[in-house]
């Protein structure tokens, strides 16, 4: 690790330790500070990065947490959870990554470079799946934003990415102000298509941790009355959602000072706005748990760009346009930017805070107006026709997924806000922000 970084490390936590003897937001037992050194594996989802899987990765984590202790009806639901925020370093150990750009004359050039080191700053949940009296089996969900120092190679195209990150393990108890933590960690790195080239760092990592509690323990709130009844409900809702992303696909549309015609690099590609509108039924069925299923109507600008790609094809002769079956050459219009799919959206409910996870399967795309083409069904890409392998974006042809997180607003939460990521087959395709109400909704009746 930098000296520098050792340095800074040492002095922000003798200055968190000393105020957290001296602040009154530390008073009291709810509050721990923790320290987590990882080290980690790489594993990259593209077959030409498999070079990397034999690399170590280093990092360490600084938490400032609170532990919740019953006052509310949701912290005794998730059997007293914690939460807070988070400050992370990564060392990066990768000395050959590729980098494409252009000189002067529009001639493209290769050269390598280091992947950069990365620092990371979030927040997280710590909940336990057993609970028991000197141990617990603990999971931890962690998100928020990484800043790479350097960026531009085939996996890190921005200075600003978003992360992520999942865990599992147990906690022991060594003494009244310390607890030990062990960890199997998931982390990944990207820009959500923002900024191309976005392959994303994924590293599987061990953390072992210590967590000091400046005031000691907090004890659980007894039960004073018995659980509240819980009514079951249900309500129709509408949701908006947009994004925006840079297109992975390439064209042969970039001239340079010479003449001479090649392809295009990652940052040349435009970008495109992406929209999707819900209509649905939530269902409150527990306490923690929630689903919705919807019908989604969506638009992706991305669609002009295969249109335009389809002209490059029809005049280079392709054989999708000439075969025994060929194609028809159709223009691009906004209709033949749109889809529509059913889906559903398991959510975990932390009070106001949704962590969810659902997916959806492509019914209908706009690209077969006027054409008496159709749609091919399965459930791999390969089963589609040549039709929709020139004029669907890439991997808009069976299931997309959503992964992300809802807020609820509103005295009686009708409205809410998130982010998701939509996901392709695994790569993220853009992230979506979106807003919701509740047009309606109704209560089980008691028994």
């Amino acid at each position: 690790m930098k000296p520098f970084f050792s340095a800074l490390l040492f002095v922000l936590c003798f200055h968190v330790s000393s105020q957290a003897q001296n602040s009154s937001v530390f008073h009291d037992s709810r509050s721990f500070f923790e320290i987590d050194p990882r080290y980690g594996k790489y594993y990259p989802f593209e077959e030409r990065h498999a070079y990397m899987k034999v690399l170590p990765q280093y990092g360490l984590d600084l938490r400032m947490g609170r532990q919740t202790d019953g006052r509310a009806q949701w912290e005794r639901d998730f059997n007293h959870l914690s939460y807070g925020a988070f400050l992370r370093f990564e060392k990066n150990n990768v000395d050959s990554i590729q980098f494409k750009d252009r000189d002067e004359n529009g001639h493209e050039r290769e050269s390598w470079r280091a992947l950069g080191d990365c620092y990371s700053l979030g927040g997280f949940i710590n909940g336990n799946l057993y609970r028991g009296k000197y141990w617990s089996f603990d999971y931890d969900l962690m998100g928020g934003f990484s800043f790479w120092t350097k960026h531009g190679d085939e996996f890190i195209g921005s200075v600003a990415n978003i992360h992520l990150a999942i865990d599992a393990g147990p906690t022991f108890m060594i003494e009244d102000n310390l607890d030990l933590t062990l960890r199997y960690q998931f982390s990944h790195s990207s820009n959500a298509a923002l900024r191309l080239p976005n392959c994303g760092i994924n590293v599987f990592s061990w953390v072992v941790g210590l967590r000091y509690h400046p005031n000691g323990r907090t004890e659980p709130i007894p039960k004073e009355k018995p659980r509240p009844n819980f009514q079951k409900s249900t309500a129709i809702f509408a949701t908006e959602s947009v994004g925006l992303l840079q297109t992975n696909e390439w064209m042969r549309n970039v001239q340079t000072a010479d003449g001479l015609m090649v392809s295009d690099l990652p940052n040349e590609r435009p970008y495109y706005f992406a929209n999707a509108v819900q209509i649905g039924l939530h269902r409150q069925f527990h306490p923690k748990f929630s689903y919705n299923v919807a019908m989604d109507f969506g638009w992706t600008g991305e669609t002009k760009r295969m249109y335009e790609k389809a002209q490059q094809m029809y005049g280079d002769g392709h054989e999708y346009f000439t075969g025994e079956n060929p194609i028809p050459l159709m223009e691009y219009s906004f209709a033949r930017g749109l889809h529509l799919a059913p889906s559903a959206l398991f959510e975990i409910n932390y009070n106001r805070f949704a962590f969810c996870l659902g997916g959806a399967y492509y019914l209908w795309h706009g690209i077969y107006f006027g054409t008496g083409q159709k749609k091919t069904w399965g459930l791999a890409e390969s089963s589609e026709s040549n039709f929709e392998d020139t004029y669907l974006p890439p991997c808009y042809r069976t299931f997309y997924g959503r992964l992300g997180f809802k807020y609820y607003l509103g005295e009686n939460r009708n409205m809410f806000v998130g982010s998701f990521m939509k996901v392709h087959e695994v790569v993220i395709d853009y992230a979506e922000f979106s807003f919701g109400i509740n047009l309606f909704g109704w209560k089980d009746k008691k028994r």
